[in-house]
């Protein structure tokens, strides 16, 4: 808080990021932050919390309606003349929202807007350029300031090429201000509430707090929560917090569980050697030794970075002969090439398990079969797989004789549809059924005729004809190179192409 706080209330205020992983007090940080600002405070006159994790906006327009209804409400408290101006729903509230912060400037006040959950917004495609734009014009004015909350840096969560280029991100202070693992301080502000009813740590209690938790904040919180119901007066030592935090692993692990799903493959393969011993600092790479110190997981020691959080160091270990087999069997490339096959031989007996077409399954065992050693031959099977599939599409979808419906046909010719008509055949084509199927699901602005085929499953098929036609014509793309990774791809499609259309056609035959 005092951090954001330096950069908000400076001569020349910055625009700031927060930056920390999942669980770890953001959100709560931000929430406070705009309390703090609500009633004015340093030059501030009011501020808005907007928080992106509930109502994502899927588009610039559902953005900027949350923007400018948030600014609304904050200001009608502070300013109601200036509120009563905004409305939300006017496709040009961006330029109102420019002339209310004008104003503000000219009585020399500001408004602070925090962001939070910020790369919840960013995780679709669905928000441009456009906006960003708008939002910087915004931002240059000196009568507004945003602080943002994500898990991750701002322009490394932009989906699209076109939003990472726009200049909004260059507004924000160079270096994001970092949400991580409590410090000593912060452990000891947490135990005053303890305190306060009575009861006293002696300096071993304090340290094995500190040791089981590494100030993982979550973890800080169950365990004092637990410490809490001892009777007011209890002086607590080691064995106390030793005997509390066994219970809590004790118990089943779904916040350890959380904060372990929330480390990707790298950081839980070094928390699983951790678990069992300690990392030379020559063997890791900066970031990686900072992923792990920020979260409180590892503390450097003469060279070496071992474990200071017990919880977790105990939770890794229990993962850690899993991890260390997909290490082994996958952590290279050539052990990913000689295993994979096994890898998609189980998941394809996973999805095909039941009442899955016989042929279908087959025509995929055997391009996982051909997988290795020449992975070109897998792709030799692709098209007999989409060929089969739309077999069983028309199959569910269609009469005996194949026909296409005359009200499909009447549709599209009334939706300006781009298709043949040939008399209401099917065409012999796959490449022109999987254009009938893309109209008959529903794209391309036309209504869905299907009656049981998802668009999930259109969409594989379709990229399964695409790459089918490509398998039997490999001799005209003397250049195209098919790694094993390349046709493990396609395959890991056509296994999941059986488990969306064994799904679909279980609609169509519930008996």
């Amino acid at each position: 808080m005092r951090t954001i706080k330096e950069h908000l209330l400076k001569p020349s205020p910055d625009h700031v990021s927060v930056v920390g992983p999942a669980y770890y007090g953001k959100s709560v940080v931000l929430w406070h932050l705009a309390a703090s600002f609500r009633n004015g405070s340093g030059g501030y006159l009011t501020a808005s919390h907007i928080d992106l994790r509930h109502g994502v906006p899927a588009s610039d327009r559902e953005f900027m309606y949350r923007f400018a209804r948030e600014t609304r409400a904050a200001l009608q408290a502070a300013r109601p003349q200036l509120g009563e101006l905004i409305d939300a729903d006017d496709e040009a509230v961006h330029e109102v929202l420019g002339l209310v912060l004008e104003d503000l400037e000219s009585e020399g006040v500001r408004l602070l807007v925090v962001l939070d959950g910020f790369d919840y917004a960013l995780a679709g495609t669905g928000l441009t350029r456009n906006l960003w734009d708008q939002l910087r014009a915004l931002a240059q004015r000196d009568s507004l300031r945003l602080v943002t909350g994500s898990r991750r840096p701002l322009r490394e969560l932009c989906r699209t090429e076109e939003s990472r280029t726009s200049d909004f991100w260059e507004i924000f202070y160079d270096t994001p201000t970092r949400v991580t693992a409590l410090d000593d301080d912060d452990i000891e502000a947490f135990l005053k509430p303890l305190r306060d009813a009575g009861n006293e740590f002696d300096e071993s209690a304090r340290k094995e707090i500190v040791n089981w938790t590494g100030g993982v904040p979550v973890l800080v919180c169950t365990l004092l929560q637990r410490l809490s119901e001892e009777p007011p007066g209890t002086r607590l030592s080691k064995s106390e917090i030793d005997r509390t935090a066994e219970e809590v692993l004790a118990e089943p692990g779904q916040l350890l569980a959380a904060l372990w799903d929330d480390c990707d493959d790298e950081l839980r393969a070094d928390l699983g050697v951790l678990s069992d011993g300690e990392l030379p600092l020559t063997e890791l790479s900066e970031r990686r030794r900072r992923a792990i110190e920020e979260r409180g997981y590892g503390r450097v020691s003469r060279n070496r970075l071992r474990s200071s959080c017990r919880l977790m160091q105990h939770y890794a270990k229990a993962q850690a002969p899993a991890i260390a087999d997909l290490t082994r069997l996958l952590g290279t490339s050539a052990g990913f090439a000689t295993h994979v096959r096994s890898l998609l031989e189980l998941r394809l007996a996973q999805v095909a398990a039941g009442t899955a077409d016989e042929d279908l399954r087959y025509l995929v065992s055997n391009a996982i079969r051909d997988l290795t050693p020449a992975p070109e031959h897998a792709l030799i099977w692709v098209r007999s797989i989409a060929t089969r599939a739309l077999q069983l599409v028309w199959n569910a979808e269609l009469p005996p004789d194949r026909t296409l419906p005359a009200e499909w046909r009447q549709e599209w010719k009334r939706e300006e549809a781009r298709y043949t008509d040939d008399g209401g055949r099917l065409p012999r084509s796959p490449g022109a059924q999987c254009n009938l199927l893309r109209l008959a699901t529903g794209t391309e602005r036309t209504s869905r005729r299907v009656r049981y085929i998802t668009k999930t499953t259109f969409l594989l098929l379709d990229h399964l004809q695409s790459v089918g036609n490509f398998g039997q014509h490999r001799d005209d793309y003397p250049t195209a190179n098919v790694t094993v990774g390349f046709a493990a791809s396609i395959v890991f499609a056509a296994i999941s192409l059986v488990e969306c259309l064994t799904r679909d056609l279980a609609a169509a035959n519930p008996g």
